[in-house]
């Protein structure tokens, strides 16, 4: 008796025609992972291009790094230089009164000299080619609120800054 292996032929036929619908490009199913993924590609794409415009973008470049250097100018400098200047005593009563008119504002050319010129390199950030800001008139005002530590403080920013195109 000879065994037959039944099928055998047709499973080969089958798997060539697989083959040859998707060489073809008639299979439904790849034609819609192809889409899908052509989808999410061009998301990402949109993605990381509105990504890089909005955080590269001169203007808020700019504007972060001056909000960088005011917090660092108080924090550092201003802070320790006012608290050697007031007698403990009325040290309260002080920042209270500073509380509500803020001390004297800050501008952007003291804010790049300030300690013999150590962020001068920052300059570059505001003198950019269709993007400059007004050194004399870019400030940041700080406002102590309770417990008057040196991080309790609000602060307002005031910028003069031009971006050209």
């Amino acid at each position: 008796m000879k065994k037959r292996k039944v099928g055998v032929k047709n499973k080969n036929k089958l798997i060539t025609s697989l083959d040859s619908t998707i060489r073809k490009g008639n299979d439904p199913v790849f034609a819609r992972k192809f889409v899908t993924w052509g989808v999410i590609i061009s998301a990402l794409m949109v993605g990381v291009s509105l990504f890089v415009s909005l955080y590269f973008n001169p203007e808020r470049m700019g504007k972060r790094k001056f909000e960088e250097l005011a917090k660092n100018y108080y924090e550092t400098y201003y802070y320790d230089k006012f608290m050697n200047s007031i007698d403990s005593k009325v040290y309260e009563e002080k920042m209270k009164a500073y509380e509500k008119s803020g001390f004297q504002p800050v501008l952007l050319r003291q804010l790049l000299l300030y300690q013999n010129g150590k962020y001068s390199d920052y300059r570059g950030y505001f003198e950019k080619d269709g993007f400059n800001c007004d050194k004399n008139a870019t400030s940041a005002k700080f406002y102590p609120v309770e417990p008057y530590g040196r991080t309790d403080y609000t602060v307002t920013y005031e910028y003069k800054c031009e971006a050209e195109g």
